[in-house]
C-alpha cells in the first residue's frame, strides 16, 4: 500500500504564514475595537462629569435644606445601529430629614425631563477624533466645554426651569421636606459624583 504523502515544505510554510497573518489581522482588529470603545467611554465620563457638576452646583447654591446630592452610574442603552443609543444619569437629592427623591422621574401623571444625551448634553467627535462636549447653559444656549476638566463659569446655571419645576413637584408631593429655593443654598451639602458606566435602562435604577 502506497504511503500517503504529506504537505510539501513550501505548502507548510505558506499555510503557516497565512495563519500568522490572519492571527495578526484579528489581533489588530480586536485592539482597534477595544481602543474605540475606551475612547467612547472616556467621552461619556468627561461629558457626564461636567453635567453632574452643573446639576449639583445649581441645586447646592439655590436650595436650602439639602443634605446630599448623588448620582446613579452612567447608563448606556441601545447599540446605536438597530436601536437608538441613550446615555443617561439619574440625580438623587436628600433633604435634612433623610428623605430622598430622584430627578427626572414621574410624579403622578407628569414626567420630568431627564439628564442625558439630548437632555442637557451633546457628545460627539470631530473630524480629527477630538471630543465635542456641549452643555445647555444660560437661556438654553449650548456651550462648548470639552476643553475643561471641571465646569467653567460660562456653563454654570443662573436659573433652571427644568430643575425648579421638578424639585417643586417633589416638595408638593411630600418626597422632600424642609427644602426651599433660597439664595443661601445648602453650603454644607455633600456631593457624590458617579462616573461608573453600566449597560441598562436608567429609569429602572433605584438609589
Amino acid at each position: 500500500m502506497a504511503k500517503k504523502k504529506g504537505l510539501s515544505r513550501p505548502a507548510k510554510m505558506f499555510w503557516g504564514l497565512l495563519a500568522a497573518v490572519l492571527i495578526a489581522i484579528i489581533g489588530i482588529w480586536g485592539y482597534n475595537r477595544y481602543m474605540e470603545k475606551k475612547k467612547v467611554e472616556q467621552l461619556y465620563q468627561h461629558g457626564f462629569q461636567l453635567l453632574e457638576e452643573q446639576t449639583a452646583l445649581y441645586i447646592k447654591e439655590n436650595y436650602s435644606g439639602i443634605s446630599k446630592i448623588e448620582f446613579s452610574p452612567i447608563f448606556v442603552d441601545g447599540d446605536g445601529r438597530f436601536t437608538m443609543r441613550t446615555v443617561n444619569v439619574v440625580p438623587v437629592v436628600y433633604d435634612e430629614e433623610g428623605n430622598k427623591a430622584i430627578l427626572g422621574g414621574t410624579i403622578g401623571h407628569h414626567s420630568y425631563a431627564g439628564y442625558g444625551i439630548l437632555e442637557g448634553i451633546m457628545l460627539d467627535f470631530d473630524g480629527n477624533g477630538g471630543e465635542i462636549i456641549e452643555l445647555a447653559g444660560r437661556n438654553g444656549k449650548m456651550v462648548e466645554v470639552q476643553q475643561y476638566q471641571h465646569l467653567p463659569t460660562e456653563a454654570q446655571l443662573r436659573d433652571s426651569q427644568k430643575i425648579d419645576e421638578n424639585i417643586l413637584a417633589l416638595i408638593e408631593d411630600g418626597q422632600l421636606k424642609g427644602v426651599e429655593k433660597k439664595l443661601k443654598g445648602s453650603p454644607s451639602c455633600k456631593i457624590d459624583y458617579n462616573l461608573e458606566i453600566k449597560k441598562g435602562e436608567y429609569w429602572k435604577w433605584q438609589p
